[in-house]
């Protein structure tokens, strides 16, 4: 890059700094804020209106239902904050705050992990699921308040605006837009629902046990590989819109050096370490130990073009190009990841169930690379 070249900008400024200056940007930010508390009121309602019904879904049987409704109850109970939480932490990284973000999320992943310890371990509050789920439940307030705090601030270029601010027609366009980047957080719960019982039915409560913690942590590396997109955007949006298609691909490939690091990182950690991982969990019994380095490398192999495949589906979304994300994502999180869960697992047994999860990012990055090259090919072609 030249003397004062960026990638957010060139010249005298920046492409797309503090995009929330302006009561127009404050608009789309105000209702987006409103949609997503109510999605998350919404959802949380429903899921403790219908009971144990969720529960059941996911793979609980009889013997293990108390446990799981005692914790998931604070859970779902904070479902709202937790969303209004991931809302504001893009918003005030866009709005040029990214470390204090990094502040709140830290400071509500301490307390959750301070809490756990005492509620479960000195307090004793229930039977110990209980006062995990108070310490997850209080770790999402704390995060949630600390974010919402951000906007007193002085510096804060975010503002609540009323409803003559707000752009018309603006609720269905950002459903639109941000259908494809929530739709694989939405779709994980019923693949986690469709693996627990899979898991159940082929490998028993210890291939349960397992699966549970290694879609938590596919749910965690999902959360990274999506910071890696989120952070492309703000950059390639207002950067494709001036007509800078040379700094558009170069932003693309640095994220995704970043992404494949990051992916083969923690692949190697699981492949190297199979045992090692489900001990930072839990105390593995024999049968524990018997099928976890089978499972924990089984997913593993997944990570790394699950960050590829959801940069891109990242990219192409930033590129207005709602069609191939929404593809994409629709591919990865519900169609192919659904029918390879129904179909494997009969045929081969457990393996079929990591190797449906496996097999569906291999296959979803081959599909995102073929809609880049394609899309790329047409930019070359116009040029000419």
């Amino acid at each position: 890059m030249g003397q004062g070249e960026s990638l957010g900008g060139e010249g005298g400024g920046e492409v797309g700094a503090q995009p929330f200056q302006t009561g127009r940007g404050n608009g789309w930010f105000t209702l987006s804020l409103l949609l997503t508390l109510a999605t998350g009121v919404a959802v949380s309602a429903a899921v403790l209106l219908t009971g144990d019904l969720l529960w059941l879904l996911s793979g609980a049987n009889q013997g293990i239902l108390p446990l799981v409704r005692e914790y998931g109850f604070w859970v779902v109970l904070t479902w709202p904050c937790a969303m209004l939480s991931l809302h504001l932490g893009n918003a005030i990284r866009n709005d040029g705050a990214p470390g204090y973000v990094l502040f709140a999320v830290v400071a509500g992943g301490c307390l959750n992990i301070v809490g756990d310890w005492l509620l479960v371990f000195p307090f004793k509050v229930g039977t110990g699921m209980a006062g995990a789920g108070i310490a997850t439940a209080a770790g999402c307030l704390l995060q949630t308040a600390l974010l919402v705090g951000y906007l007193f601030r002085a510096r804060c270029g975010l503002r609540l605006l009323p409803p003559r601010a707000w752009p018309r027609g603006g609720a269905g366009r950002i459903c639109a837009v941000g259908f494809s980047a929530g739709l694989p957080n939405a779709a994980t719960a019923a693949v986690a629902a469709l693996v627990n019982g899979q898991a159940m039915r082929h490998g028993g409560v210890a291939a349960l046990s397992v699966f549970g913690l290694m879609m938590t942590l596919v749910a965690l590396y999902q959360q990274l590989f999506n910071g890696v997109a989120q952070a492309l955007q703000p950059i390639v949006s207002p950067n494709f819109g001036a007509g800078r298609r040379a700094r558009v691909k170069r932003t693309f490939w640095v994220a995704a050096r970043t992404a494949a690091a990051l992916g083969g990182a923690l692949t190697a950690l699981s492949l190297l370490f199979p045992i090692g991982t489900v001990r930072v969990f839990t105390h593995p019994t024999p049968e524990i130990l018997a099928v976890a380095p089978g499972i924990v490398r089984g997913l593993a192999l997944a990570f790394l073009p699950m960050a590829l495949a959801i940069l891109a589906s990242g990219y192409l979304q930033a590129l207005m190009r709602t069609g191939l994300s929404v593809g994409l994502a629709l591919m990865r999180s519900l169609a192919l990841s659904l029918a390879l869960l129904l179909i494997l697992p009969p045929l081969v047994g457990l393996t079929g169930v990591w190797l449906a999860i496996t097999a569906t990012e291999w296959l979803t990055l081959g599909a995102a690379v073929l809609a880049l090259l394609a899309l790329w090919g047409k930019e070359t072609a116009a040029r000419r």
